[in-house]
């Protein structure tokens, strides 16, 4: 960032007289820019503390920011597109069989959903809830650009906090509480963030073009959920602006209660029929711990309700999917128009697959053995802290009971990121100062008949800002790595 900050200091300093600390933690509770705090006493359920926040927005090109914005609604056809194509998703798979069992397990309960609607699916309805992640990626001899780090399919979060904790910050300008900046913060330089609405009004057109006015929208939830309240904005945007009202219940409350009618094959639960199921969970293996849950899963899937995401969709965030991608080829099936492809393509890093016998995954078996500190390796989940970074690879991977499983994970080329940036981030009251890097997301909305095809909603939905400490690898919020920032365009 250098080149473009050049010798401007930034975020300017606070004296010891600034109120600003107080005023950002006091905002955020008070507006519910909040999350669970991670406590197991009997009363963690009423105790809440402010996400984790930088103090002031960081610095991001207005070029390339406008250009992430502007792709969402290309990668949400895209995924669209992908996850339309059975048979190419059936040939992904086949490389994860016996690596990854979850996965796996996910596309046989497709594939059985498939057999028993014998093709035709009860809801042609899907509904896509997208979120593209970037870094901008830097390099002596070029100017920044954006490089995707992955598109998430399932449980895109922070949709709802995002836009309050840019709310907050543009409060802090309002209210003075910033000091003189050599970078200029206005109401230009800091917009607002649409994300909380764009993710409803999403969710809201899903719900109506089902038809049934009185329905509602299904939350799925983790049992204990910490963050409840980035979820709850979604819901109360849903009732109040859209007339919409909201259930949550885990799947193993859904298991219990869930009811899938044989004849109408339309799915209640409470009593309720539902419109659209949101998975804000069902990603990971502890997700399902019962039996009874994966045939909760399937049940909604055979049913008239809506899905967001459906078992095909969810798939195809696979990292395997990313990785297939990135060949020109492949992308030219999912993509044909020429001009938009090519700007799709310059957000890819290097992604390699991990095989014994193909080119590409003999280049990847090189590079971990010559150069494993330009690499992570990744596997096929969603939720942060996942990851293999550097030089730890090539002894993970010795760790695996044997080479076949290496088949479970991509390989793909790390981003450099500008670190020459700081920012503050205050986590449970205390105020940390360091290099930091921020990573950009863009929410995107789309439904779509999966039989004809037809995309009936294409949208991009706002975005997301998760700032890091530069030393930290991981970039998860409620993971515990990052904190919800805010953009200062540059």
């Amino acid at each position: 960032m250098a080149e473009l900050l050049g010798s401007i200091s930034y975020p300017p300093s606070l004296d010891e007289s600034s109120t600003l600390t107080t005023t950002l933690r006091d905002w955020a509770l008070s507006h519910g820019l909040v999350i669970r705090a991670p406590i197991k006493e009997e009363d963690a359920d009423e105790r809440a503390t402010h996400v984790p926040l930088t103090l002031f927005p960081s610095p991001f090109p207005k070029k390339l920011f406008e250009e992430a914005r502007g792709l969402q609604t290309a990668f949400n056809e895209l995924y669209v597109n992908v996850a339309n194509d059975s048979e190419f998703l059936n040939e992904i798979t086949k490389g994860l069989a016996g690596v990854d069992d979850f996965m796996s397990d996910l596309w046989k309960l497709h594939l059985e959903v498939e057999k028993e609607t014998g093709g035709k699916p009860t809801q042609p309805l899907t509904l896509g809830v997208f979120r593209s992640d970037y870094l901008l990626h830097t390099s002596p001899s070029s100017e920044p650009e954006i490089r995707q780090v992955e598109l998430n399919t399932i449980s895109a979060s922070f949709g709802g906090l995002s836009s309050l904790a840019a709310d907050a910050h543009r409060f802090l300008l309002k209210a003075d509480e910033y000091p003189t900046s050599q970078l200029e913060m206005s109401n230009e330089t800091m917009p607002e963030n649409p994300s909380a609405k764009g993710l409803a009004a999403g969710l809201a057109t899903a719900h109506n073009a089902y038809g049934v006015p009185s329905a509602v929208v299904l939350f799925v939830i983790q049992p204990g959920e910490r963050n409840a309240f980035d979820q709850r904005w979604l819901e109360y945007y849903l009732l109040e602006t859209h007339g919409v009202r909201v259930l949550r219940a885990s799947m193993q409350e859904i298991a219990a209660d869930g009811k899938l009618d044989a004849t109408t094959k339309k799915f209640s639960i409470y009593g309720k029929e539902i419109s659209v199921v949101y998975y804000r969970s069902a990603y990971t293996p502890a997700d399902y711990p019962t039996p009874e849950t994966w045939q909760a899963r399937k049940q909604m899937e055979l049913s008239t309700a809506i899905k967001c995401p459906s078992l095909a969709t969810q798939f195809a965030g696979a990292k395997k999917v990313q990785q297939v991608l990135v060949d020109s080829k492949v992308l030219e099936k999912f993509c044909p128009d020429t001009a938009v492809r090519a700007r799709i393509a310059a957000t890819f890093a290097e992604i390699l697959p991990l095989d014994a016998d193909s080119a590409l995954g003999k280049r990847a078996r090189e590079l971990i053995a010559t150069k494993p500190e330009k690499y992570v390796l990744k596997p096929q989940r969603e939720g942060g802290g996942n990851n293999v970074y550097r030089e730890k690879i090539p002894g993970f991977l010795k760790s695996l009971p044997d080479e076949s499983f290496w088949n479970g994970y991509i390989l793909m080329e790390l981003i450099e990121p500008p670190t020459d940036v700081k920012n503050s981030i205050i986590r449970n009251g205390k105020v940390t100062t360091g290099n930091v890097i921020s990573e950009l997301g863009v929410f995107g909305t789309a439904l779509w008949n999966t039989v004809s095809g037809e995309i009936l909603d294409n949208s991009e939905a706002g975005w997301l800002l998760r700032t890091k400490f530069a030393e930290s690898e991981e970039g998860g919020v409620a993971a515990g790595f990052g904190s919800i920032d805010s953009v200062l365009l540059i």
